[in-house]
C-alpha cells in the first residue's frame, strides 16, 4: 500500500477491502462501488489540503518508493533498468566516438 493509500483509505475502509470477498456477491459489488466512491472523495479531499509535489528522480528515489509495491525479483530487474538508464548518456558519448563522422568515407 502507498502513502498515498494509507492517507485516502482509512483503516475501516481498508478492512472492508479484506473482508469483500468473504461477503454475499450482491453486496461485494455494492460495497465495492462504496469503498471506492469514498477513496475518490477522500483522495479530492487530500489534494485541495496537501497540494502535490513532484519526487526527484535523483539518487534511486523511484526504487525506493517500489520497494513495498513490486516482488523482489521484479526489483532486481528494474535495477538493471535504472542502472542501464542511469549511464546511456556514457554509452552514447562512447558509441558516438566510433561512428563514422559526416564527409568520412
Amino acid at each position: 500500500m502507498t502513502s498515498l493509500d494509507e492517507a485516502v483509505l482509512p483503516r475501516e475502509l481498508q478492512m472492508l477491502k479484506a473482508f469483500l470477498p468473504f461477503l454475499p456477491a450482491p453486496a461485494q459489488k455494492m460495497l465495492a462501488i462504496y469503498i471506492k466512491w469514498t477513496e475518490l472523495q477522500n483522495t479530492i479531499a487530500y489534494f485541495n489540503q496537501h497540494p502535490p509535489v513532484q519526487k526527484s528522480l535523483d539518487e534511486g528515489n523511484l526504487m525506493e518508493f517500489m520497494k513495498g509495491i513490486v516482488p523482489p525479483e521484479e526489483q532486481a530487474q528494474m535495477e538493471q533498468f535504472a542502472d542501464m538508464f542511469e549511464h546511456m548518456d556514457l554509452y552514447q558519448e562512447m558509441f558516438e566516438g566510433f561512428a563514422p563522422k559526416e564527409g568520412d568515407t
